[in-house]
């Protein structure tokens, strides 16, 4: 509903239009302040300069929320641990971003019933993402200049407790198994150590101790038990493909590995293997993590390492999307 109200006693209501100015000195001509502007005390002169002393502003019923309320109030529901929303809005807008280094973890039901209420609108960063302080998570607004109060209420009830957090890493050490003949005897040198070091360090994770053993089950078996004991993750590398000669499979399933997860639909990765040993992860990891930017490795490490047991029905979902060679950015 709109109303015409003197400019000396319009501040705090809202526009109804936009309000466009010419100034042929500087060269402009355009939009000095936009359709649903809160007009405050300095910009009563600026619209006296450019002959408004009467405006058209809105009249908000009892039952209507406007635009930059409704963002502050939902961007705050929507903010769960370690994220922060932006103080005031831009263009109807508040930004949730990161305050730590961790993982993002999106409530993907909560979030499709806020998405489905009407006015309120929060896109959002995929989950399970790594995230560092500072990185934009979701954004809140709504649609509309103004809002019925019934949906931004609800739309807050939905979101309580937050829809957007991060889990922070924490410090984590790693014990790495270097497997193959070929290394073992330094036919080859080893590759895996200098590729997966920095991607455990990104997460907060350092390779503690590593150590090169032949293609003998007992021994791979034994060490395993090892570092379980000591190491809260255990990688293993060598030894994942098809061939019938190939222990490692073996060597995990009799040091006690449960949960096991032998390949998943991810393409470079297909033979990555997780399990854990109580709830200590234990992943194989195969070839590819030394040929390609981004493997299956990449997808379920950040999540093994805040202590997250992955279920078979998940990484079978992962299919959608699993096609890393083919996308420009992990997801």
């Amino acid at each position: 509903m709109a109303k015409i109200v003197p400019v000396e006693e319009s501040v705090g209501e809202i526009l109804l239009h936009d309000i466009t100015a010419v100034d042929p000195e500087k060269g402009f001509k355009g939009r000095i302040f936009k359709k649903g502007h809160v007009i405050r005390p300095e910009d009563v002169d600026r619209l006296k300069d450019v002959g408004k002393n009467r405006i058209y502003v809105f009249e908000l019923s009892a039952d209507e929320i406007h635009e930059d309320d409704a963002a502050k109030r939902l961007s705050r529901a929507v903010a769960g641990e370690h994220t922060a929303a932006g103080d005031e809005p831009k263009e109807g807008k508040i930004d949730i971003r990161a305050t730590a280094h961790g993982v993002c973890e999106i409530d993907l039901e909560k979030l499709e019933a806020f998405n489905s209420v009407g006015e309120p609108s929060c896109p959002t960063i995929y989950t399970h993402s790594v995230v560092r302080p500072g990185d934009k998570l979701a954004a809140v607004r709504i649609i509309s200049l103004t809002a019925p109060r019934e949906e931004i209420e609800e739309a807050e009830r939905i979101a309580a407790g937050g829809i957007v957090r991060v889990v922070p890493f924490r410090p984590r050490k790693a014990g790495l198994i270097i497997t193959g003949d070929e290394v073992y005897h330094g036919r080859i040198k080893d590759k895996f150590y200098e590729k997966l070091r920095p991607k455990l360090q990104e997460l907060s994770c350092e390779i503690e101790e590593k150590i090169i053993l032949p293609d003998r089950e007992e021994t791979i078996r034994e060490k395993i038990r090892e570092f379980v004991g000591r190491y809260d993750l255990v990688v293993l590398t060598g030894g994942t493909s098809v061939d019938p000669d190939d222990v490692t499979y073996k060597a995990l399933k009799n040091a006690g590995v449960e949960g096991f997860i032998r390949g998943n639909p991810i393409q470079p990765g297909n033979m990555l293997t997780l399990g854990w040993v109580e709830e200590t992860p234990v992943v194989a990891v195969p070839a590819a993590a030394i040929y390609f930017r981004w493997t299956a490795l990449d997808l379920w490490l950040p999540r093994l390492l805040l202590g997250e047991r992955i279920q078979k029905r998940e990484v079978i979902r992962r299919a959608h999307g699993g096609l890393l060679q083919a996308i420009k950015e992990i997801r």
